[in-house]
């Protein structure tokens, strides 16, 4: 059961708070001609580097941080993540995004059951389809080859697929199997970026995917039967 206390209660947030007061009198331009605390601000962990020291913030400043995750039971919490526990209050439910980025061989039990090989299942068949598409297996109504997608989606389910989209376009291997195709995509119900979408896309070859964890998200489904009317005015 989640605890009805507020954070904002704590000694260590109102450490904070008045922390805040005084850091903001500092400019970051003196705080980063400070040479040792720019290198005591930097982690580096399995390949990737965090580096702090371009936030108004002083080595003080994280142990105040880290001293409100603790008040907040911040790694108990992960740890019951982890641990599948009904976490989620509001539904009382686990919170399974671990599972969905753990390896094949894991174990993450939610009311006794292993969730993570139901996880793969729909991993590889996504993958399949994926891969289909991309080799041309898999083909438009009329027969052709498939080279463009439109995503529909709004929320996380357009921002997600846009920051991977975003990441791999300065990735070497992921531009060169993306030559000759685009990905658009289309989160907003106006007409005007309907129409700015579609431009120049022919509707044999396109593929339109619907973003949606319900499928009863209004902008979401409006712009769905959009594309799907536009596909079915052309091909029949």
């Amino acid at each position: 059961m989640a605890s009805s206390a507020l954070i904002s209660d704590t000694e260590s947030w109102k450490d904070l708070r008045a922390h805040v007061e005084e850091i903001n009198k500092t400019h970051l331009r003196d705080l980063m001609n400070n040479n040792n605390r720019c290198q005591s601000m930097m982690v580096e962990f399995d390949g990737i580097l965090i580096d702090y020291s371009r936030q108004r913030a002083t080595l003080d400043t994280l142990n105040k941080l880290f001293s409100l995750t603790e008040a907040a039971r911040v790694k108990e919490k992960i740890i019951r993540m982890f641990n599948g526990e009904h976490i989620n209050s509001t539904e009382n439910r686990s919170v399974l995004h671990v599972a969905l980025r753990a390896p094949r061989d894991a174990v993450i039990n939610s009311d006794g059951k292993n969730v993570v090989p139901e996880v793969w299942h729909v991993l590889d068949k996504i993958r399949d389809f994926s891969e289909r598409v991309r080799s041309g297996a898999w083909v438009g109504a009329t027969g052709k080859t498939l080279k463009d997608v439109v995503a529909v989606g709004i929320g996380g389910s357009f921002l997600g697929p846009l920051f991977v989209h975003t990441a791999l376009q300065t990735e070497a291997e992921a531009s060169e199997c993306a030559r000759g195709r685009q990905l658009r995509f289309l989160a907003n119900v106006d007409p005007i970026d309907v129409a700015r979408n579609i431009t120049g896309l022919n509707p044999e070859t396109t593929l339109v995917v619907v973003v949606s964890k319900t499928f009863t998200t209004a902008e979401t489904m409006l712009n769905a039967r959009t594309m799907r009317e536009w596909i079915s005015s052309a091909l029949g």
